[in-house]
């Protein structure tokens, strides 16, 4: 027998009853993630949120702009992934505004550390409370990929997602969820853009915990970004992470016990490397060179000085290497010796991180 209309609707009515009623929550999941899948552009990965944050109700704010689109997903209880994606390919560009996300340099909790397993990015930890830690990757992006509105080849993307999920950071089995919606991002922003890039694993089983300021070591010990940098006197000692092709290194030197911090080492490699140079153009007072329009110099009058290399499939931006001396204001000039000593150990550290990342051999000073 057929069904009349006013049978037909009663049926509907229950059983929307009966789905509100017992799997309502389905409906309104699936309602949710069709707007986590809206959220950044279109480039969130649900999949690996809904792994880290779980299958319940999650608010979503999304923001987009020129070069960049992020997104904020915060479940209840306070678990949370600030997301950013960047298309760098004008990262450096004269009066544009730095879209860049911050990579979480030296800070009270530590140095960012690789993240490895085939990616280039790091690994940060906040100086406030555990439970928090920041992933950024950078993606290089072949001469094939597809154009932008430029009309010129998307040159590297970065994601940056900061997680807050209130575990702690010194169990290792705990810090492999706080990069799963980065990979997962990155994965999903390098289609959209046409990006043409090799991408780490999907999975990464385990990552290290920021360097601490504590972690120091014997200089002539060293395996990491301080390998084969050359001791001084007064220059004895050194904090370091592993060399795992980042897209920023660091090293850094001090003097017996680490009291005082003598010299910073950083090699930079593609939007990184330009966002530097392009601090450094803006900030021009006379007509000495700088980063920005020299391969090699001195800066400062001091023992700081840069060095620079060709990195054919780093987005076209040459690598740059700078070293630092670390001193007080009103500390007296530099001595012959200890400029030559900068000039060494830039030497030494360049010529390691442009080998590591496939770059040519760097111009120094």
């Amino acid at each position: 027998m057929a069904l009349t209309r006013k049978r037909t609707a009663g049926i509907a009515a229950v059983a929307a009853a009966a789905l509100l009623a017992g799997g309502g929550v389905f409906w309104l999941y699936g309602q949710n993630d069709r707007e986590l899948a809206r959220a950044c552009g279109g480039m969130l990965a649900v999949a690996d949120v809904r792994a880290v944050l779980g299958d319940g109700r999650l608010d979503v704010e999304t923001d987009s702009g020129t070069d960049r689109d992020s997104c904020e997903v915060t479940a209840e209880g306070g678990r949370s992934a600030r997301v950013e994606i960047v298309d760098a390919t004008r990262a450096g560009e004269p009066g544009r505004r730095d879209p860049l996300p911050d990579l979480g340099g030296p800070s009270a909790r530590g140095l960012a550390v690789p993240v490895g397993s085939g990616w280039s990015g790091l690994f940060a930890a906040g100086d406030d409370e555990d439970g928090k830690a920041t992933v950024t990757l950078s993606l290089t992006c072949a001469r094939s990929s597809a154009k932008t509105a430029t009309g010129k080849p998307v040159t590297g993307l970065v994601v940056s997602v900061r997680t807050e999920l209130g575990t702690t950071l010194d169990d290792p089995a705990d810090r492999p969820a706080y990069t799963r919606i980065a990979t997962g991002t990155a994965a999903k922003a390098a289609d959209a853009y046409g990006c043409q890039t090799r991408l780490g694993a999907p999975r990464i089983r385990t990552v290290g915990l920021p360097v601490t300021w504590e972690e120091y070591e014997p200089l002539t010990g060293t395996t990491g970004t301080c390998a084969g940098v050359p001791t001084a006197p007064g220059v004895t000692t050194a904090r370091e992470t592993a060399r795992a092709g980042a897209p920023v290194e660091r090293c850094l030197l001090g003097d017996a016990d680490y009291a005082d911090e003598r010299y910073t080492l950083q090699a930079l490699f593609g939007p990184y490397a330009a966002r530097e140079r392009a601090y450094y153009a803006e900030r021009r007072y006379d007509s000495a060179p700088t980063p920005a329009d020299a391969p090699k110099g001195r800066l400062n009058d001091d023992a700081d000085y840069w060095a620079s290399a060709a990195c054919p499939g780093d987005g076209r931006e040459r690598a740059l290497f700078l070293i630092q001396r670390t001193h007080p204001r009103d500390a007296p000039r530099p001595t012959e010796a200890e400029q030559a000593y900068a000039r060494q150990a830039l030497r030494a550290f360049a010529e390691r991180a442009a080998k590591a990342h496939g770059c040519a051999a760097p111009t120094t000073p």
